[in-house]
């Protein structure tokens, strides 16, 4: 009796250790199934760069520059400039705006008014469009001598207030050239509204805290990042975008100019320094404004976007062709996806938490001939859906 009793306790706890394992074995499976994946690719047009996600109309809109037709020949049957439209769910392409003389490289879209932001770079210049018709609703250029080399485009819904920078500092033969600056367009005019000179002597990326009225811009020239305040249009303080150790030296061996672009996560206090040269991201605490970690993510890490659903920073990689995702309370690298040649941008829907990447292709290299062929690249010019 007593015998039987024994045994009869005895196996319990094996039962207990046998579910207890099978639990841990299906939380596993099922994180492993959670994790990110790349869902699928499409090409686009020729010479894809930047693209946004529209969340009004479920679509994704892709800058493309087209083929470059040299002065006095025809472009008939060439690639055209333009944005580009995909349905969000298959990447279907279901329209092309057309742009004319414009040529788009930076794009942003505000879903409020349902405008889309164009930065032509040579030309120095933002077109807009209206979503829903495609026509172009304004031209804006800037007749100060600050530079013109429009770059990243952010938009404040909120205030409707669109803000660009343009990269100024030094010239290509490394003479002095016109003085960086944030441009201020009036969302509901459609014109330039004033300009902020020189907040850092060369001004890549941006970011927006619209609760605070505080602009973040980075300074690739000197490894800084100027906080603005956007009703005085004054720079508060500068602090360093990469870690910096006592001897002075960069705790992550690169060059000097390293910070490209910047991304923001205003719910956990956190400034993202995206740095191109070593490949890295540094995470900043904003209200100190410190470096508390850098994390290797690839070869020419270029841009990057907090994904709102799950916390993660998605990064580009644009020389590695992969995006790594950096868990947003771990701070570590949980995934690297190939996704492209050249990934570029990073857009996220907000409510699915999908990530979406354009990949640029090499192409010929700059300054090659006609007589050179146009290299086929199957994972250039395209967008790249990725389920998180």
């Amino acid at each position: 009796m007593s015998f039987a009793r024994f045994n009869h306790v005895s196996q319990r706890p094996a039962r207990v250790r046998t579910l207890f394992t099978l639990t841990l074995l299906a939380a596993a499976i099922g994180t492993a199934h959670a994790a990110p994946e790349v869902a699928r690719s499409v090409k686009v047009d020729d010479r894809v760069y930047e693209i946004a996600f529209n969340p009004s109309t479920q679509a994704i809109y892709a800058a493309v520059t087209g083929e470059r037709v040299p002065e006095g020949e025809s472009a008939e049957g060439k690639v055209t400039a333009g944005i580009v439209v995909l349905e969000a769910d298959t990447l279907k392409q279901v329209n092309k705006i057309a742009t004319g003389r414009v040529t788009p490289f930076g794009l942003a879209i505000n879903n409020q008014t349902q405008k889309i932001y164009a930065g032509d770079t040579p030309q120095g210049l933002i077109a807009v469009y209206d979503v829903d018709s495609g026509k172009e609703v304004a031209i804006i250029e800037s007749k100060g001598d600050e530079s013109n080399h429009v770059r990243t485009i952010v938009v404040d819904e909120k205030t409707n207030k669109i803000y660009v920078t343009t990269v100024g500092g030094m010239s290509r033969d490394e003479t002095p050239g016109p003085k960086s600056a944030i441009w201020v367009i009036d969302g509901a005019t459609d014109k330039l509204e004033s300009v902020i000179l020189d907040p850092v002597a060369s001004a890549t990326g941006l970011a927006l805290d619209s609760d605070q009225q505080r602009l973040y811009v980075s300074d690739m020239s000197k490894n800084e990042i100027a906080e603005i305040d956007i009703k005085t249009q004054k720079v508060l303080r500068k602090f360093a975008s990469v870690a910096v150790e006592e001897n002075a030296r960069p705790a992550v061996a690169g060059p000097v100019s390293d910070t490209i672009n910047l991304e923001i996560d205003t719910k956990n206090g956190m400034l993202y320094a995206i740095n191109q040269k070593s490949g890295t991201v540094s995470l900043i605490d904003i209200k100190r404004g410190k470096v508390l970690k850098t994390v290797k993510t690839g070869s020419g890490a270029l841009s990057a976007r907090v994904n709102p659903k799950t916390g993660d920073l998605y990064v580009a990689n644009r020389g590695d062709g992969t995006v790594s995702v950096i868990d947003g309370k771990t701070h570590f690298v949980t995934a690297h996806l190939s996704t492209g040649i050249h990934p570029q941008t990073v857009a996220i829907d907000p409510k699915t938490g999908q990530v979406y990447v354009s990949n640029k292709s090499k192409g010929k290299g700059r300054g090659a001939g006609p007589e050179v062929p146009t290299p086929v690249e199957v994972t250039g010019n395209t967008v790249t859906l990725i389920t998180p």
